[in-house]
């Protein structure tokens, strides 16, 4: 025969009662203020912002630096939007060295083409547009070169617009004595990196606006002009010291090599 279980015996309330409080005070624990505190302290606070570098430094001091710096950087790769003359110009040029420049030219309304700037002579070649630009009603001359390159002496009044796009490597020489009123606007970013903004006035009252990198040795990123024969604007990147690694592209790569100057640009 078989017997039932035994009933256990029923648990008084005021056991009951406590097992109840403790349980409501573990919840209260876990999700109350103190929790709200432990994943307080999990979370990252917002990070200070950074020392200025520029505090209390002379602004046009700041400016003329950061030009010196990016017209004596070994080297450095650059974008111009230029008037010159009665061009509009685009250029997409390297530098490197004491003078050496190289890249993609574009003369609106005509052409595209390529220049190289080495050891104090010029080459150039490009489209039909390019060179009718260059050449006018002239015909136009056999190329130096098989692959099209014409060799120029850098004081040929012709070639005076991709010579002064060469020299703009030494931003130094756009930055006027007569500047007036430099003053420092509000900082912006450039890829993530900030920079100091700087507004000024130059000869006849042209408007300039200036950015300068404000992290490690400050140097020229953009320049813009506003009126006045040189307007137009420059952006500098990948400026590099003596021995800093070298930019992403190599010189072979950016422009292939200009053959010898024919004998008649000699001496």
């Amino acid at each position: 025969m078989r017997t039932a279980p035994p009933v256990p015996a029923p648990v008084p309330a005021s056991v009951a009662a406590l097992v109840c409080a403790a349980l409501l005070a573990a919840t209260a624990t876990a999700c109350g203020p103190g929790s709200d505190g432990a994943a307080a302290r999990r979370t990252p606070s917002a990070s200070a912002p950074a020392p200025d570098p520029l505090a209390g430094r002379d602004p046009a001091a700041v400016l003329r630096s950061a030009y010196e710096q990016t017209a004596s950087a070994d080297s450095k790769q650059a974008t111009f939007q230029r008037t010159i003359g009665a061009r509009q110009i685009r250029a997409d040029l390297s530098f490197e060295g004491d003078g050496s420049c190289w890249g993609a030219v574009t003369v609106f309304r005509a052409g595209a083409g390529e220049v190289l700037m080495e050891d104090g002579r010029l080459s150039f070649r490009g489209d039909a547009g390019f060179l009718k630009d260059h050449f006018g009603d002239a015909p136009v001359k056999t190329p130096d070169t098989e692959d099209g390159w014409f060799d120029v002496r850098p004081s040929d009044p012709s070639v005076a617009h991709l010579l002064a796009l060469c020299e703009e490597g030494s931003p130094s020489r756009a930055f006027p004595a007569e500047r007036t009123g430099i003053h420092r606007e509000p900082d912006t970013y450039q890829n993530g990196r900030p920079v100091a903004v700087f507004t000024s006035k130059g000869p006849g009252g042209v408007e300039l606006t200036d950015h300068v990198l404000m992290e490690g040795e400050p140097y020229l990123v953009k320049h813009w002009q506003r009126g006045g024969p040189d307007a137009g604007s420059a952006e500098y990147r990948a400026v590099r010291r003596a021995g800093a690694p070298a930019a992403g592209a190599s010189r072979a790569g950016a422009a292939p090599v200009v053959s010898q100057a024919p004998s008649t640009l000699d001496g």
